[in-house]
């Protein structure tokens, strides 16, 4: 989530630095965004800092609100910038994983899932969706569950359940 008081505009370079670093398979960026009825809508609204009031564009993808520490341009602008890398062809190479086993199944996920509108246009027209992309869920699915038994079988934590959010800590 960008666009929180404190980012600055070095965030979205950190962020996705790190990510690359972590070699995280997949990530998903969102502008933060001050919803009616909401503290924080009501914050923004008492400092004078809602852009507008087009619902429409209230989505996390659209800068509604003026940022602390950078203009709202910057904000969009380093939003989309972080989706542009970390879908690039040099970031999904960098994150793949170390397993060469998985790598086969990492760059059809992150190909399919962030580098095929066009191709995504096709499926949805023609209810292909489901056949493209369950094997390719299936694959990694059964991949991750050999991790874990093998994590398991070394003594690993596999048995404790991973967090569901990954701070970059930027």
């Amino acid at each position: 989530m960008f666009g929180f008081d404190h980012d600055r505009p070095n965030v979205f370079e950190q962020t996705v630095e790190w990510i690359e670093s972590q070699r995280l398979e997949c990530a998903t960026f969102h502008i933060l965004t001050p919803y009616p009825g909401t503290p924080l809508f009501r914050q923004f609204e008492a400092e004078g800092r809602l852009l507008h009031r087009d619902w429409s564009r209230y989505d996390t993808s659209h800068v509604v609100f003026q940022p602390r520490h950078m203009t709202p341009e910057a904000l969009a602008e380093g939003y989309e910038w972080s989706y542009r890398r970390l879908f690039s062809h040099a970031s999904i190479w960098r994150r793949r994983p170390r397993d060469a086993e998985a790598v086969l199944p990492y760059l059809a996920m992150s190909y399919l899932y962030k580098k095929s509108n066009r191709l995504w246009e096709f499926l949805i027209r023609h209810r292909l969706t489901g056949v493209a992309w369950h094997p390719i869920v299936e694959w990694t699915r059964r991949r991750h569950l050999r991790f874990r038994a093998r994590l398991e079988a070394a003594g690993g934590p596999a048995s404790v359940p991973a967090p569901s959010v990954v701070s970059a800590g930027v």
